[in-house]
């Protein structure tokens, strides 16, 4: 599967749940209430953090992004500075910062840290779960100097997670397995905000409680789980058509599981549903599309 699917396993299994917000000198001032200025240039550790910034308008002020941030398509035309996974801190000091948006794991901690200490203004963020989204869009406008702008941007999210869960109250809750990677088959479990996007979309995860965060499990779990929806988020790249021949393929071993018998098999856009965004709610529309076509479509 797309390689921004490996890094959140690992990412997950590394961070775990944590919801702390480190912040500095700057992004305190701003979640108190009182921003020192309005940082002019910022840049983007993450391609979530990426989307958060250009849903409050600030596109004007972002001068530099990792390499994977690629939506909106506007991003992609921003300099770079190393990736999710790999930040370059010389980099992010050539692009003269007034504030640096990271995440709180080991790599961009410690670029943070170090930044931090030769005088940088930096906001990290823990943004593991959908309730860690609502609270990081609006600590990222205050430091930024731009609150109205969230209070927008989480009403219209909240309104469409409203919808979509209108439309599925009373109906039983459709079983699913969510795919991570084939070979070996992984899926995620029920500690994953992947679980979360089931649970608004109307559904349960067809996998228990388990100890690893993404287990990986064989052929008897599946059967055993018995989803009535296989979901596998598409790679990078490619046809979709193909990826989906070869995902019904490949379930075509387990005639009895009924997401099989029924050809309750989807394909989707990785992206849509690999990052905790602003587009969290087009994710969860994603996902009950395949739940309930009768009632959203296909």
């Amino acid at each position: 599967m797309k390689k921004w699917w490996i890094l959140l396993v690992i990412f997950a299994t590394w961070i775990g749940l944590g919801r702390v917000l480190l912040r500095p000198r700057h992004a305190q001032a701003a979640l108190d209430g009182q921003p020192l200025r309005a940082p002019a240039r910022i840049v983007s550790m993450a391609p979530n953090l990426t989307e958060i910034l250009f849903s409050l308008g600030l596109d004007e002020s972002m001068v530099g992004v990792t390499q994977d941030s690629d939506y909106p398509p506007a991003a992609t035309q921003k300099p770079t500075v190393g990736t999710f996974w790999q930040p370059n801190i010389e980099a992010v000091i050539a692009r003269k910062p007034d504030l640096v948006v990271a995440l709180r794991f080991e790599q961009q901690r410690s670029l943070t840290e170090r930044l931090t200490r030769m005088g940088y203004n930096c906001l990290t963020l823990d943004i593991t779960t959908v309730a860690d989204l609502f609270d990081a869009i609006p600590a990222v406008a205050a430091a930024a100097g731009k609150p109205q702008q969230a209070e927008r941007v989480v009403e219209n999210m909240r309104a469409k997670m409203a919808s979509i869960a209108n439309a599925s109250r009373g109906r039983d809750k459709v079983r699913v397995l969510w795919v991570v990677q084939r070979d070996p088959l992984r899926v995620a479990g029920r500690s994953t905000f992947i679980n979360e996007m089931i649970e608004l979309a109307g559904g349960e995860n067809a996998i228990g409680p388990t100890i690893h965060v993404y287990p990986p499990i064989g052929g008897e779990q599946v059967i055993a789980s018995a989803p009535q929806v296989i979901i596998e988020p598409a790679m990078t790249g490619g046809d979709l058509q193909e990826q989906y021949a070869q995902a019904a393929s490949y379930w075509g071993r387990y005639v009895t599981v009924p997401a099989v018998a029924d050809r309750r098999i989807y394909v989707i856009d990785g992206d849509l549903v690999s990052r905790l965004s602003p587009r969290l709610g087009d994710g969860i529309e994603v996902i009950a599309k395949c739940l309930r076509p009768d009632l959203f479509g296909e």
